[in-house]
């Protein structure tokens, strides 16, 4: 796949899931899971964690070779815990996360050829910037699947 199918894709599936999912009640976007784990809120406020982070490493690597950047990745818990996901309004977040994903979709389109094997280095590997614009697809494609697991568990 090239960055532009890549940015098209990722625009077809993140208008999708607003389209399915704007207007969910907020108080059952609230609802945490029987067992743990995070609330529909929270799921959204981590893809928006995501799409900040992604657009640094997306607009860093496009500005220079190789970039050492921090991974939040470890600090995935902390991040949605310090931002208090669950306290916004959930069409905000949502809204939030769709108008994010715009700007990265523009990006990725408009990325320059020359430049998507300039590579992030991270934990002893390097990681080019077109496997990383390919890997913040799939990881909005797993999360969205979880969001609709955990909105189903928590209809109750």
């Amino acid at each position: 796949m090239n960055h532009i199918s890549l940015a098209d894709e990722l625009g077809t599936a993140v208008n999708a899931f607003y389209t399915t999912y704007r207007g969910l009640d907020d108080v059952l976007a609230s609802r945490q899971p029987a067992g743990g784990g995070w609330s529909p809120k929270e799921i959204i406020g981590h893809l928006v964690d995501s799409a900040s982070n992604n657009h640094q490493r997306f607009v860093r690597l496009q500005i220079q070779e190789r970039l050492a950047f921090p991974d939040y990745g470890k600090d995935n818990m902390k991040w949605v815990a310090i931002e208090h996901y669950n306290a916004m309004a959930f069409d905000e977040l949502l809204s939030l996360w769709r108008l994010y994903n715009i700007l990265l979709e523009n990006i990725i389109r408009k990325a320059d050829p020359e430049k998507l094997q300039n590579c992030w280095e991270t934990g002893g590997k390097n990681l080019s910037l077109m496997f990383l614009m390919t890997d913040y697809l799939r990881h909005i494609k797993e999360h969205a699947a979880s969001f609709e697991r955990t909105l189903e568990s928590v209809k109750g």
